[in-house]
Parts: structure tokens; C-alpha cells; sequence
């Protein structure tokens, strides 16, 4: 129950950090939780791999979001 109650209260938090960010951040952040890989978040957002990859360590970094999508499972 505690771990349940641990996860509900990340999951909160990080709705709520996702929802303050800019469009385009929020954007890229999502494609990232859902493990689509720095090319095709390239491709969709008419970045570069590169750019990906530095905006999402600026976003994750700003704004506290777990770097491993993945910790909320």
C-alpha cells in the first residue's frame, strides 16, 4: 500500500510538471515517456537528434522530471 501511495503521489507531481511546461516542451516530454527514440522525436518536431537530446536534459533539469521515463512503472 505505502509503495502504491509513494507512486501515486510521483505520478501527481509529475503531471503537475508537465503540465507547467511550455507546449513544445510538454510535447517532448511526452514522446520521451513514451519511449519513442531521440530520432523520431527529431522527425516529429523538425529537431535535430542533438537538439533532442539537449532540450530534454533542459526540461528534465528545470524541472525536476525523473530522467529514467521508466520510474513510474
Amino acid at each position: 500500500m505505502a509503495t502504491e501511495e509513494h507512486s501515486g503521489r510521483q505520478t501527481a507531481m509529475l503531471h503537475e510538471r508537465i503540465s507547467r511546461l511550455e507546449p513544445f516542451d510538454r510535447a517532448i516530454i511526452l514522446l520521451w515517456l513514451e519511449n519513442l527514440p531521440y530520432d523520431e522525436i527529431a522527425a516529429i518536431t523538425g529537431l535535430s537528434t542533438k537538439a533532442v537530446a539537449v532540450r530534454l536534459v533542459r526540461i528534465k533539469e528545470k524541472n525536476e522530471i525523473p530522467l529514467n521515463p521508466n520510474i513510474l512503472s
